[in-house]
C-alpha cells in the first residue's frame, strides 16, 4: 500500500508523513526531496533556471517512478496534485489523504516560515499573506478534495493527525 498526503503548503504534509511512516513501519518519501536529489538542484533553482513546466514534469516522473514501490508514505508538494492530472494518478497509486487546514492555520504557520518559500517571501503584512493563501487555495481546493480521505489538521498535534490517519487506513 502507498499512502499519499496532499494539501496546501504549511498543512503539515512532511512532518505528518514522517510520523505516519514510523507508525506504519513504512518508508517516508518527500517528492520535493526526491526531485532535488535527482536534479542536483533545489526547487527554487529548478523554477528559476528551467521553469515551472520542467518542475511539473519532474513531479510526474517522480510519481511514475514510485508506481512500483510499496509500503511508502508520500509527502507531495502543495501544487503537485493539481498539474498534469497527477491527482488521478495518485488516486490509482494508493490511499490519498487531504490535510485540510484553515486559512488561519496556514497563515500562522507560513508567516513564521515565509522566508524559505520564494512565493511568500515578499509579503510584508500578515493580512496580505492571508488573502493570498485564500485565493491560491481556492484554486486548488477542487483538486485536493478529490482525495479519498480528508483530515482536518487545525489545533491537532502531528502525533494525533498521524494516529487519526492510521485509524482511517485500518478501518
Amino acid at each position: 500500500m502507498k499512502v499519499i498526503l496532499v494539501g496546501y503548503m504549511g498543512s503539515g504534509k512532511s512532518v505528518v508523513a514522517k510520523k505516519l511512516a514510523q507508525l506504519l513501519d513504512y518508508r517516508f518519501i518527500d517528492t520535493d526531496e526526491w526531485i532535488e536529489a535527482r536534479a542536483c538542484k533545489t526547487i527554487p533553482e529548478i523554477f528559476s533556471e528551467d521553469g515551472e513546466a520542467t518542475f511539473r514534469k519532474k513531479e510526474k516522473e517522480c510519481l511514475e517512478f514510485l508506481m512500483d514501490q510499496d509500503h511508502i508514505v508520500l509527502s507531495t508538494g502543495g501544487g503537485m496534485p493539481c498539474f498534469n492530472e497527477a491527482i488521478d494518478l495518485m488516486l490509482e497509486l494508493g490511499e490519498t489523504i487531504y490535510l485540510d487546514a484553515s486559512i488561519e492555520t496556514l497563515t500562522s504557520r507560513l508567516w513564521t516560515g515565509k522566508s524559505g518559500r520564494p512565493i511568500l517571501k515578499d509579503f510584508k503584512l500578515k493580512e496580505e499573506l492571508s488573502t493570498f493563501i485564500s485565493k491560491h487555495l481556492s484554486g486548488r481546493l477542487d483538486c485536493y478534495q478529490k482525495s479519498k480521505y480528508s483530515v482536518v489538521v487545525d489545533d491537532k498535534s502531528v502525533e494525533r493527525i498521524a494516529q487519526e490517519i492510521k485509524s482511517i487506513l485500518e478501518s
